[in-house]
């Protein structure tokens, strides 16, 4: 089935951008597959699909509910080897990269929050007749660790990221200074960035 059959067959929420740019066979049976299986229960807490793009190594597909998303990433890049995906959670604004990549936790930094025994990382991309299997298990974990964030308590997901964010150093910047001389100063976007969400 083809992402634009899929489509067809699921009505495209109000606010949804949807692109794709030549996608790949691998990405689109993926982005179906989240379609299928991940949609579903995000919409059950309210959640609706704002944007959806496909492309040849890439697949992003958000879900909103007014200021939180569920962001699901995954990347076939072949600098970006080996491939994985994401369930991403963020409250704020999801579209700015300064801004969601201080505003969010991967789904297994809160497995981890939760239960420190587990080594959890983010999920191999599966390819074939694997993508079914590891999506369904993704979303099983997405009910079992983010159900309160799903349901708009927020509370272990402030408390993971500012966990996450503490730990980070803002994005540096190496540059010349007036004498040639280079030298890194850190980012004043991400310093800021780092302040709020810490």
């Amino acid at each position: 089935m083809g992402l634009l059959d899929f489509f067809k067959r699921n009505k495209k929420s109000e606010v949804e951008t949807v692109t794709t740019k030549k996608p790949s066979p691998e990405q689109t049976l993926f982005a179906n597959t989240v379609l299928e299986i991940i949609s579903p229960t995000v919409e059950q807490f309210g959640f609706a699909r704002n944007r959806t793009e496909v492309e040849t190594y890439l697949t992003t597909i958000i879900f909103r509910k007014d200021n939180q998303y569920v962001k699901v990433s995954g990347s076939t890049y072949p600098t970006d080897y080996p491939y994985s995906y994401n369930i991403v959670l963020g409250d704020g604004d999801s579209e700015e990269f300064f801004e969601w990549d201080w505003n969010s936790i991967a789904l297994w930094r809160l497995k981890n929050k939760i239960d420190p025994t587990i080594k959890a990382k983010e999920y191999e991309f599966p390819l074939g007749d694997k993508v079914k299997f590891s999506l369904s298990n993704a979303n099983k974990e997405l009910l079992k660790y983010a159900e309160s964030f799903l349901q708009g308590d927020l509370n272990l997901f402030y408390e993971t990221r500012s966990d996450q964010n503490k730990e980070r150093e803002p994005y540096k910047i190496h540059k010349p200074d007036n004498n040639g001389k280079y030298i890194t100063i850190d980012e004043p976007v991400s310093v800021e960035q780092k302040k709020k969400y810490s």
